[in-house]
């Protein structure tokens, strides 16, 4: 028999199979126009919801790799575990001129990932702008040190450096009362680079020493010459002329051969001093050891990553200082090299940072081979969900039916229950009747119902005459 204390289990057993099992969503991702373009770099935007868990985001290229304006794919970021939007954004650099891009932004957490939807834009085109370094401190009247040379001073709390070469620099601020300071950056062409770089300064914070009303680094003090447009000077302050030739090194286009003013300090005949093809009256760099140079006769870097095209071993590619200016091998050509990349997968570019490829869906096919990456399905349906439109209205039916079930069942314990409860209460209340005795009332011996006359005493025996005990 069915009592509750078999139904009520297999309710609650019942109840908690059905129930929807509750899990924090994957990340939902959106890719937003790229803003700040210039001819060589540009701002990648994208906005993503980490929806309450820990969230990492990259930006991707949506090229193909073999495609010249493929990149590789940006550094992760963590952009934690809110339930609201968060922009982010990363600087693309070295990019070509005139040419349009394709990029996205992902996204994944523990729950799963998301791709947001390719987006592009068109770098400027024409040459390149005017590279700038803008350099702030903490105090003024500083000289400027470039790559271990002296460069100029400046009279204020900042310093601007125009034409300077892209590429890893390191730059020094120097002066009397204070601890030399550097900073290493990393110059992005066609636009104005900033950096700070502060000083630490003895009691009087540095100005103490002489000022150099001129600028050229030496002291007024031990300055001889007043000479403020020009710094190339000796111990003395004034202006050197090397080839004494009457013009100083800062107007002598030949600082090193004896020429004329007519023809800024070199020979009228000019000759090629560093052998590099271009003429020294036209030459605006002195390079001996390189002959790949531009219309000035300086070096040229044809693919902007600080190497000039000399000592750059892929001159054409954009490659690290440490590799000698070429790329690091990426044998599957999937945006990863060889040394991070965790899977070879050279039909698939779509990656997570070990080079491994995104299954954005987990539905075992990654997203190169999944036609729905953003929402599970079969193998055979190229990993799209199988369509069934009344897959809704059935499990409808379904709970109601089992809603329906669990009420009766219910029901049915609860009647068994009271029915059993009524028949106790019955066998309790209902005794045996005790038979009832007559006795003669004039004997008072026992006498049956039945009987019309007293057998003891002879007494005739009506229903009034009888006597019940």
């Amino acid at each position: 028999m069915l009592t509750m204390k078999k139904v009520i289990p297999i309710l609650v057993f019942l109840s908690i199979s059905f129930l929807p099992v509750i899990v924090a969503p994957a990340p939902t991702a959106q890719t937003l126009s790229a803003t700040s373009v210039t001819q060589t770099s540009a701002v990648l935007k994208g906005k993503v919801n980490p929806n309450g868990l820990s969230t990492k985001i990259d930006f991707c290229s949506c090229d193909l790799s073999t495609s010249p304006t493929y990149f590789s794919m940006t550094p992760l970021q963590n952009i934690g575990s809110g339930n609201s939007d968060v922009t982010v954004s990363y600087t693309l650099t070295g990019l070509t001129p005139g040419t349009t891009y394709s990029y996205c932004v992902r996204s994944t957490n523990s729950a799963g990932s998301q791709n947001g939807s390719c987006v592009t834009f068109t770098t400027l085109s024409g040459s390149t702008s005017s590279t700038t370094l803008r350099i702030d401190s903490n105090v003024s009247n500083f000289q400027v040190w470039w790559d271990g040379a002296y460069n100029h001073t400046t009279p204020y709390n900042y310093a601007l450096l125009n034409n300077v070469p892209s590429g890893t620099h390191t730059v020094t601020l120097r002066k009397s009362g204070c601890t030399d300071a550097s900073a290493t950056i990393t110059i992005i062409p066609g636009m104005t680079n900033t950096v700070t770089i502060n000083m630490s300064c003895d009691s009087g914070g540095g100005g103490t020493e002489s000022p150099d009303i001129d600028g050229d680094g030496v002291p007024d003090d031990e300055d001889t010459c007043y000479n403020p447009d020009c710094n190339v000077v000796d111990s003395s302050g004034c202006p050197k002329d090397s080839d004494r030739d009457g013009i100083n090194e800062c107007r002598d286009s030949c600082p090193y051969e004896e020429g004329s003013s007519a023809n800024d300090g070199c020979p009228l005949s000019s000759g090629d001093q560093d052998n590099d093809g271009v003429t020294d009256d036209q030459d605006a760099c002195y390079n001996p050891e390189c002959d790949i140079v531009d219309s000035q006769g300086c070096p040229k870097d044809s693919d902007d990553d600080g190497l000039d095209d000399c000592r750059d071993e892929c001159p054409s590619e954009y490659g690290e200082r440490k590799n000698d200016g070429c790329p690091a091998e990426d044998s599957d050509r999937d945006g990863v090299t060889n040394g991070q990349d965790q899977c070879y997968n050279p039909g698939c570019n779509l990656v997570d940072s070990q080079g491994c490829p995104w299954d954005s869906d987990g539905d075992g096919l990654n997203d190169c081979e999944d036609n729905c990456p953003n929402q599970s399905g079969s193998r055979s349906n190229n990993g799209c969900p199988e369509e069934d439109s009344g897959n809704n209205g059935v499990s409808l039916v379904f709970y109601m039916i089992l809603a329906i079930v669990a009420i009766a069942i219910v029901g049915i314990g609860v009647m068994m229950q009271r029915k059993k409860a009524g028949q106790r209460t019955e066998v309790k209340k209902k005794k045996p009747e005790a038979p009832q005795k007559l006795t003669c009332p004039l004997c008072k011996n026992k006498i049956e119902e039945d009987w019309n006359s007293c057998p003891h005493c002879g007494t005739r025996l009506k229903d009034d005459t009888r006597i019940y005990e």
